[in-house]
């Protein structure tokens, strides 16, 4: 695989990632679900093309990916950042609708496609985010800190991307309609999103991160980060009530559920807190 197309590859996956951090409470509410299901359709593309705009106007500004960008018109560049944008989120909205069981493929596609229209706005404010403030630059100095503040750091990432979502009738839901195979699938993935966040996709301070570990320290480093979530997410779950009058296998799919986000948050306030 040439640079070029692993460049291309990790700014994608950084927007996918930065759209999931934003927006990922939204993904998981019941409300938004049936506002995609029953809002007229116009009023839902009206809003998307607005949103859009106003989101391609902001990445302008601040400068999405300029360093591929500036060989390029100011046209042509509009136009790449726009339909990048829309890519990343359109597919963060749909693989979470998806792992999620929230829409299945036999849905009509017309649904579908409402959902992805309504959550595309707040998913492409996150893509840009990732893209344009929390990259590498040249410029950054790592800063070594003691494991223990790491911990600290996973902890504090994990409780605020998830501790909104614990409560929830929604959570509740998902884990007891999710599949042991879908779990598995849900498990895995969260264990890879950190260890990308962390290592692979070249957010800010990646170069203190990778320089000093081998692959098995970055993995075990990865294992610690889901094991925080995890954590979490059970502190989070059993001080909510949510683990009352429910089977031990519930417990499971619940903690699985929310540990997604919660590896998710944990990953991604060490690449913001350092």
């Amino acid at each position: 695989m040439t640079q070029s197309v692993r460049a291309l590859l990790r700014d994608q996956g950084r927007g996918v990632v930065g759209a999931l951090v934003v927006s990922v409470e939204l993904l998981f509410t019941m409300e938004m679900w049936w506002h995609g299901w029953q809002l007229p359709a116009e009023w839902l593309v009206v809003y998307a093309v607005v949103g859009l705009a106003i989101v391609l106007a902001i990445t302008r500004s601040v400068g999405f990916q300029k360093r591929e960008s500036q060989r390029r018109s100011p046209a042509k560049r509009a136009v790449k950042d726009f339909t990048e944008l829309l890519l990343q989120s359109f597919v963060t909205a749909y693989a979470v609708l998806l792992l999620f069981g929230i829409v299945d493929v036999g849905d009509p596609p017309f649904l579908v496609a409402r959902l992805g229209l309504l959550f595309v706005v707040p998913l492409g404010f996150g893509a840009a985010l990732a893209n344009a403030l929390l990259k590498e630059t040249d410029e950054e100095q790592g800063t070594d800190y003691p494991f223990s503040r790491h911990l600290g750091v996973f902890a504090i990432g994990a409780v605020f991307v998830s501790m909104t979502m614990a409560p929830t009738d929604e959570m509740s839901l998902m884990a007891a309609y999710a599949s042991w195979s879908r779990l598995g699938l849900i498990l895995v993935l969260s264990v890879l999103m950190a260890h990308l966040v962390l290592f692979e996709l070249e957010f800010r301070g990646h170069e203190s991160r990778t320089s000093h570990s081998t692959a098995i320290d970055q993995w075990g480093h990865t294992f610690v980060t889901y094991a925080v979530g995890v954590v979490v997410a059970v502190g989070l779950l059993a001080a909510f009530g949510q683990f009352k009058q429910a089977p031990v296998a519930v417990w499971v799919q619940m903690v699985v559920v929310l540990g997604l986000p919660a590896s998710l948050g944990a990953s991604g306030a060490r690449v913001v807190l350092g």
